[in-house]
């Protein structure tokens, strides 16, 4: 029989096993989506509620320099000299940093862009002509809030939108406020939830992998188990009916022939009789072993029914099933099995038939190897007949 490497058999549940991997992978897909959306919404008001923060504590602390000056410890002057340059140099996170401006719009700090100071804000124009800072509501600028607007980067001269919450300090009438870049927000954002979707995905894949790597182990275990013979580790007559109609299908698409036969022990009944089921079971495990280390991977060798197997595979010819078969039968004929010191030797008789017209149904054949057998029986026994 000529070497096709045998199909891995899988139980139902194995295919279930995939299905609900695939269902699984798509909830993930489906939760990463989801904590992408709510989790990125989150951070960015987390860094509109950092940057509110930053600029409440910017006012806390032009407020200390103004109680040096009710005071008297500094005059007032030097109270918002001193507050301007701790603000000037109270830079954070690389390049953020704090400005002041009057109620009139004028610049009174710009770390960044010192040839800014002095000029009005409100007379600031957009590309198109807009002054936005002309807009925004004067009562909203004294009580504090949040503004829009668009500012350059460091030398660069085009101009990215930009968020700010200001906070009015009245006795001075400044406005303080830092500001956030909203493409940089975007970015900062994207990366971080990026990273923690990936550790979350990477900490879900790797328990889905070692949970499906577990359970199709054990799966593949109780697998084995259900179509293997417990005595013989031979196939079992449930496998066969299993593997037959793939088997059919791959030796139709090759024009393949396939070989089935039937082969059982010559008055194995006496064996048992005489020397026990224990020591017929030691047989047919030694004839098991013959048939295994005798046949191919891409055969199969099947435990039918008592001392009844079957071996299933393609062949070329008849001649190359019968040389098979004929050497299992002589290495079985000059095996020696022993009880209570009693020597004593078993033979084996076979059946073999082709299934070469792909349209008839297997059984058949399985049916016609049985009859050969029969015939090799009534032949005296210990022979093969194809």
């Amino acid at each position: 029989m000529n070497n096709i490497a045998a199909k891995s058999y899988h139980l139902p549940i194995q295919k279930k096993l995939i299905g609900l991997s695939a269902v699984i992978f798509t909830g993930l897909i489906a939760f990463l989506l989801f904590f992408y959306i709510s989790f990125s919404g989150s951070l960015k008001n987390e860094i509109k509620a950092q940057s509110k923060h930053l600029t409440e504590s910017a006012s806390g602390m032009v407020s200390y320099f103004y109680d040096l000056s009710t005071t008297g410890q500094l005059s007032d002057e030097d109270a918002k000299k001193y507050a301007m340059g701790a603000l000037k140099r109270s830079t954070y996170s690389g390049d953020g940093y704090f400005w002041i401006s009057g109620l009139d719009g004028e610049i009174l700090l710009q770390p960044y862009k010192p040839e800014l100071v002095g000029l009005s804000l409100l007379d600031w124009q957009y590309p198109d002509g807009t002054t936005p800072f002309r807009n925004i509501d004067r009562e909203i600028r004294q009580g504090g809030g949040w503004v829009n607007y668009l500012w350059s980067k460091n030398d660069s001269l085009k101009q990215y939108p930009k968020i700010a919450y200001v906070s009015y300090f009245s006795p001075w009438d400044w406005l303080i406020g830092t500001g956030i870049y909203l493409d940089d927000m975007e970015k900062n954002v994207f990366l971080t939830v990026v990273k923690a979707s990936g550790i979350l995905l990477f900490g879900f894949v790797l328990f889905i992998g070692s949970a499906i790597v577990i359970v199709n182990f054990v799966v593949n275990q109780l697998s084995e188990q259900s179509v293997r013979d417990t005595l013989t580790k031979l196939y079992t007559k449930r496998f066969l009916e299993e593997v037959i109609p793939g088997m059919l299908e791959n030796a139709k698409r090759n024009n393949r022939t396939l070989a089935a036969v039937f082969m059982d022990i010559d008055h194995f009944k006496d064996v048992n009789d005489s020397y026990g089921h224990d020591c017929g079971d030691k047989v047919l495990q030694k004839i098991a072993q013959v048939m295994l280390e005798n046949t191919r991977s891409g055969d199969y060798c099947i435990r039918y029914g008592g001392d009844e197997f079957v071996i299933i595979g393609p062949c070329d010819d008849d001649k190359n099933v019968i040389a098979v078969v004929e050497r299992i039968r002589e290495e079985v004929a000059t095996l020696v099995f022993s009880h209570l010191d009693i020597d004593f030797k078993v033979t084996l008789s076979a059946g073999i038939a082709l299934y070469e017209d792909h349209h008839d149904s297997f059984d058949e054949t399985l049916i016609q190897a049985d009859m050969k057998l029969y015939q090799a029986k009534k032949m005296g026994r210990n022979c093969v007949v194809a």
